[in-house]
């Protein structure tokens, strides 16, 4: 009943546009994050991305191209603000401490995607908030409101935060390894990098990664519709599922990890491992039983298995992602950048392939996305098992040879 007359192909792009818009500056970012203030540049991201988001409706009746041209610039805002977040992380938290961080901070990815898929669906229906231009409004007001509370608060360096006790700056400065030189482009030890095992195991988690979640994020809902014939009051609960799980996963891995670290029953790198295992083999299983067992006569049985998919999920962000913040803490933001680079490879990845899919009208459709995740992520799983990481590598003060 909307007066945005779209096709299916039109609509798939909208949701990958922004992903185009993050790769075409993912390598300027790459270079250069780490040169500049980190909470600035996330401040001035979000300032973008919200006030284009406030006037989206405006754009969409303007044309279908302005708007996909809008969506591409938030992309193009948003690939700095992640490995802003993760250069903040690596100087505010001691290492015995990365695993629940990261467990702790990623855990408002699921907060936002399933809230987000509620609460619009409920704008969407409000007669007195007059439909699905009021989603826009509000969560891009939201996201400026929260811009104000991240000025006032937040700091580069704990040092420099007057909301910081002298005791807590002390101990922070005693046990965070982040460098306090920023390091040199001309200097930096790119070779090394390019061909660091733990570099590769982290940059193929977050693919296997990024391809799942884009998929699930994206495209559960549209499953559970044309796959399922659910309704949609069932289609809200079972989209939250997975995402309200993986909160409850890094609840107890996160921690967990770093105890039997920090009280020596293994080593970081180890208990990274037995993480990144169970969320890469487990995600694996239960994608691949996502994609053949539920049918439109027992839509039920999809229920546990979102739920063990959320749940064995999280083990990867105390898998490699952990990695990713300890391996090189100089060039978290440059990691984290290439890292954010093979995340949106693998969203454009699974957008183009149920892209090619719908146009090609096949009745497969939905176990080969879902089978493609789950081999992946086994993928992944694997070579993190051999060759990741989470110890200091040996080019990470900027000494390009071993």
């Amino acid at each position: 009943q909307g007066h945005l007359a779209w096709t299916p192909s039109q609509q798939s792009f909208i949701l990958s546009s922004s992903f185009y818009g993050s790769f075409v500056t993912i390598f300027l970012s790459s270079a250069v994050i780490d040169q500049f203030s980190p909470s600035k540049i996330l401040s001035v991201g979000l300032i973008v991305s919200a006030l284009l988001t406030i006037i989206a409706p405006f754009l969409t009746d303007l044309s279908y191209e302005v708007f996909v041209g809008s969506r591409m610039i938030i992309g193009m805002a948003e690939s700095f603000i992640i490995p802003a977040v993760n250069i903040l992380a690596t100087r505010w938290f001691p290492t015995s401490e990365k695993t629940t961080l990261a467990a702790l901070y990623t855990s408002g990815l699921q907060f936002a995607a399933g809230y987000s898929s509620l609460a619009s669906a409920q704008i969407c229906r409000s007669t007195a908030l007059q439909g699905w231009p009021s989603i826009f409004y509000i969560f891009g007001s939201v996201s400026l409101l929260f811009v104000v509370v991240w000025c006032i608060f937040v700091n580069d360096r704990p040092s420099a935060n007057r909301w910081t006790t002298v005791n807590e700056k002390n101990y922070l400065e005693e046990h965070i390894g982040a460098p306090k030189k920023k390091p040199s482009l001309r200097t930096s030890p790119w070779h090394a990098l390019a061909t660091s095992m733990p570099v590769h195991s982290i940059m193929l988690c977050s693919f296997a990664f990024g391809f799942s979640t884009s998929t699930m994020q994206a495209y559960l809902p549209s499953y559970l519709r044309e796959q399922l014939a659910m309704p949609v009051d069932k289609i809200g609960l079972y989209t939250l599922t997975p995402f309200f799980a993986q909160v409850a996963g890094k609840t107890i891995c996160g921690p967990l990890t770093d105890y039997v670290a920090r009280k020596g029953y293994t080593t970081l790198t180890r208990a990274t491992k037995i993480a990144q295992s169970l969320g890469s083999f487990g995600a694996s299983a239960a994608l691949m039983a996502f994609a053949y067992f539920p049918t439109c006569t027992n839509p039920g049985s999809a229920l546990p298995i979102l739920l063990t998919y959320g749940f064995v999920y999280a083990g990867g962000v105390c898998g490699f992602f952990t990695s990713l913040l300890t391996i090189a803490p100089k060039y978290t933001g440059t990691l984290s950048a290439l890292c954010q680079l093979f995340s949106m490879l693998a969203c454009i990845a699974s957008s183009s392939l149920v892209t090619v899919l719908t146009s090609m009208e096949t009745p497969y459709k939905w176990p080969i996305v879902f089978g493609t995740a789950s081999v992946l992520q086994a993928c992944g799983g694997a070579h993190y098992l051999f060759f990741g990481s989470t110890d200091k590598q040996y080019w990470s003060d900027g000494e390009p040879h071993k």
